[in-house]
């Protein structure tokens, strides 16, 4: 029951992540502040800025896509190289919507490769009449091995 229902909640913010249209700057715990750049009411991208006293230090950004149907299909991630002083991929989640399911991709940046290809992940989560998930597929591009799990309604 308690897997049923994390699960269920795993889903429903995978699925409704779009909803989210707050414009303002708002402070998080752990001295962490948000800045939202929003476009055609949906974010477009969001950059995390840690707090040290009164500095700010950029710490990571988000970057959104969605389709016409304003569903989120792609969520990028950069983390900040101060080094460098440049952003640096980190990871990229893609979602793919189908009439009775939706698949969410996984990967991670690969620096050698200069690619989105290492620790791959996937997840196909088929939906019912009322678009709840029902049954969850997830597994490793490089393994055939795969989980599935079905949801009690």
């Amino acid at each position: 029951m308690k897997t049923t229902n994390l699960f269920k909640a795993v889903a429903f913010v995978a699925m409704t992540i779009v909803s989210v249209m707050n414009t303002e700057v708002k402070a998080q715990e752990n001295n962490f502040i948000t800045n939202e750049e929003v476009k055609n009411e949906l974010v477009v991208a969001k950059t995390i800025f840690k707090q040290d006293g009164a500095q700010l230090y950029r710490h990571i950004r988000y970057e959104y896509s969605y389709d016409d149907q304003k569903r989120l299909t792609c969520k990028e991630a950069s983390k900040w190289d101060g080094v460098k002083d440049e952003w640096v991929p980190y990871f990229k989640m893609t979602y793919q919507y189908d009439n009775d399911e939706i698949t969410m991709s996984y990967a991670r940046w690969n620096e050698s490769h200069k690619a989105y290809d290492k620790d791959t992940k996937q997840s196909v989560y088929e939906l019912n009449d009322e678009n709840m998930p029902v049954a969850c597929k997830m597994g490793n591009e490089n393994d055939s091995r795969t989980a599935v799990m079905a949801m009690a309604e």
